[in-house]
């Protein structure tokens, strides 16, 4: 059986800038790692989070596993104040979308420094 802790891998072109990107909306680093000459970063929401982001550069992805170099994951995140932290993605340099009610539930998206795309959903 599959436990409730999960890490999604995502590969980006400069892990130190994907790192500080996810700094700068409060995620924690929670492991960094030499691997074969590259840096590896473990992130998340914070410490105690079950769900992990696992930074890998695409430069090496795509030399020891080139068959998954160009996937990405489509990443749903649940937030508690949707509005502030709108506001927050909007003050960073990258891209936003335009925040819409669907019901009960406000949603966004957001891309990181790399373009990959992330939605939001909350209250």
């Amino acid at each position: 059986m599959f436990t409730t802790n999960f890490q999604v891998m995502i590969y980006v072109d400069d892990v130190p800038k994907s790192v500080a990107f996810w700094e700068a909306l409060d995620f924690v680093v929670i492991d960094k790692q030499e691997l074969d000459g590259t840096l590896v970063v473990e992130i998340a929401p914070s410490s105690d989070a079950q769900g992990h982001f696992v930074l890998y550069d695409r430069e090496f992805i795509q030399r020891h596993s080139p068959e998954v170099a160009t996937n990405s994951a489509s990443i749903m995140f649940n937030a508690e104040n949707i509005i502030d932290l709108y506001k927050k993605i909007t003050a960073l340099d990258v891209e936003v979308g335009e925040l819409i009610q669907m019901e009960e539930q406000m949603v966004f998206n957001f891309a990181d420094p790399d373009g990959n795309y992330y939605a939001v959903s909350g209250k």
